[in-house]
């Protein structure tokens, strides 16, 4: 018999269910993160996962993160390091953030199907976009400011201010983009940024400028979570479908609690 014997089965209708058992509504907006591996197989992959989605938000908004992680300054990479003399090849010739076109880097498969269909807008920002289904969609992608991108007027914010939910398929707090958001509300400096924006009349690519906070300068995002649902075990909800987890958090409740965390942190 194979070892890659399919055992385990996970359906859009599972999902569903599991959606609605940790009171995820059909008004709700929410920012999802997305492990399909931790359910063994789904019929169909992201295409399932992005209709149950969908299905159980009907009148409500769905996020997802779609970061274009390769457009930012080719000096500042380290996974792998450009040599030298190549930095300005690489800037010259990257192809600028295009909302429609740009590949989503290092999600996973479900953000990246998800920003290319049709009935998707996704925000502006060259580094770090939100892609949007659902209410006010336009709206919320519109807003999102190039300098601080994640902080106020961004779709994080759409979501902390609209009371939202986040939800974990499969996935824990080490990749809740949401708590970026707390990090940029706080008054923490900032540094200089760069993205791939446009290009010059010979072809050649125009960086743009901006400002954000260091995201990298935190790593304890599981501990932070393992600490705020001890605090505030009524704000997060979970079920167990099949191999994988599935959580659902008040949004609210763990910025408030995360923007006092860091400001501890940065006073110590």
């Amino acid at each position: 018999m194979s070892e890659n014997l399919i055992n385990t089965v996970t359906t859009k209708a599972d999902f569903q269910q599991a959606l609605k058992e940790v009171g995820i509504n059909a008004t709700d907006a929410c920012l999802v993160h997305t492990a399909m591996s931790k359910f063994n197989y789904v019929p169909g992959g992201p295409e399932t996962i992005v209709q149950a989605l969908e299905k159980t938000l009907s009148e409500g908004t769905l996020m997802m993160p779609s970061e274009v992680t390769t457009n930012c300054d080719p000096a500042t990479w380290e996974y792998p390091p450009v040599r030298k003399g190549l930095i300005q090849i690489v800037r010259d010739n990257m192809p600028p953030y295009n909302p429609a076109t740009s590949i989503t880097v290092g999600l996973g498969v479900t953000p990246e199907y998800f920003r290319r269909l049709p009935d998707i807008v996704r925000s502006n920002h060259p580094y770090l976009p939100i892609a949007i289904w659902g209410k006010n969609k336009e709206k919320i992608a519109k807003k999102q400011p190039l300098n601080i991108p994640y902080g106020v007027n961004s779709p994080l914010d759409y979501l902390y201010q609209n009371h939202g939910k986040i939800i974990f398929l499969g996935t824990d707090y080490e990749t809740c983009t949401m708590l970026h958001y707390a990090e940029s509300t706080i008054g923490r400096k900032t540094e200089t940024c760069l993205a791939a924006t446009d290009v010059d009349e010979n072809g050649k690519t125009i960086w743009a400028e901006y400002q954000n906070i260091d995201m990298d300068s935190y790593d304890d995002f599981n501990k932070l979570g393992a600490a705020f649902e001890k605090a505030h075990p009524n704000k997060r909800k979970a079920v167990k479908l099949n191999n994988g987890i599935i959580k659902v958090i008040d949004a609210h409740a763990l910025i408030d609690f995360a923007r006092e965390w860091f400001k501890q942190k940065d006073n110590q």
